[in-house]
């Protein structure tokens, strides 16, 4: 895993995406209903983003692909309360690959709907990546959707006195510092990753990602080191908020039982 975010970098919310868009085939997830679609041209990006400067390249999964994703994606909606889905979550797009400014995108969110890349020539793009993807993007869906459930201001205080977030994602991806592998050095000073450091969201979406899939060694952090604890605990205080069903127990669960299998 830590090879795998130097290659598979995140899209973050930096334009518009329509909602209308012509996309085939497509299912509805049996448990929540929520829409899978598979779009196969740029008409799912708005005609100002279709110039030179970001030239945007997309290419659609490959058909056989389909089930695996079905999948895929049932897990990973599964880790929510049904309620929560339906709710929060209209729609999860699916690409072979997005590019934008010639750089390769691992998802973006917008609005309700997630946006994922399923790159299945990259080897990093396995399905547990993918997962982490969709848990990463849907994090940001659900702050927005309860601001007032996140404590800010206690996360904020944890972070060295000297310290500032960066301008966000698209900053770090232009300066090549979007690297998502756990890093001890970052790890010192309470974040998770070197892309943690990109702006408040950021650092939430790499926190939420490792709650919902988090392995082995995450668990270990959270248990020895207290900035990580904190932040954690703030994260899982979000989720209780939002669904009592959220405890640190219902998140370790995940890891635990991958471990058995």
């Amino acid at each position: 895993m830590a090879f795998l975010y130097r290659y598979c970098l995140w899209l973050p919310l930096i334009f518009c995406l329509f909602q209308n868009v012509e996309a085939q085939p497509s299912y509805y997830d049996q448990r929540s209903g929520v829409e899978v679609l598979f779009p196969s041209n740029l008409s799912i990006f708005p005609h100002q983003w279709s110039g030179k400067k970001v030239n945007p390249d997309i290419r659609p999964v490959r058909v056989e692909e389909i089930g695996r994703l079905e999948d895929l994606l049932s897990h990973a909606f599964s880790k929510y309360p049904l309620d929560l889905l339906t709710t929060n979550l209209d729609r999860v797009y699916v690409l072979k690959s997005m590019k934008f400014y010639g750089l390769p995108y691992g998802g973006t969110n917008y609005q309700q709907s997630i946006y994922l890349s399923d790159d299945t020539d990259n080897p990093w793009f396995t399905d547990d990546y993918i997962e982490e993807v969709f848990h990463h993007e849907f994090s940001s869906i659900l702050i927005r959707n309860f601001p007032d459930c996140f404590d800010k201001t206690r996360w904020m205080s944890l972070n060295p006195s000297d310290f500032r977030y960066g301008k966000g994602g698209a900053d770090a991806i232009s300066k090549g510092l979007a690297s998502m592998a756990l890093d001890p050095a970052m790890i010192d000073e309470g974040f998770l990753s070197e892309y943690s450091t990109a702006s408040l969201e950021e650092d939430i979406n790499v926190f939420a990602q490792n709650l919902f899939t988090g392995g082995r060694e995450f668990w270990r952090l959270v248990d020895l080191n207290d900035t990580i604890r904190q932040k954690t605990r703030i994260l899982i205080s979000f989720y209780h908020k939002i669904n009592p069903v959220f405890t640190e127990s219902y998140f370790r669960s995940f890891y635990y039982n991958t471990a058995q299998r």
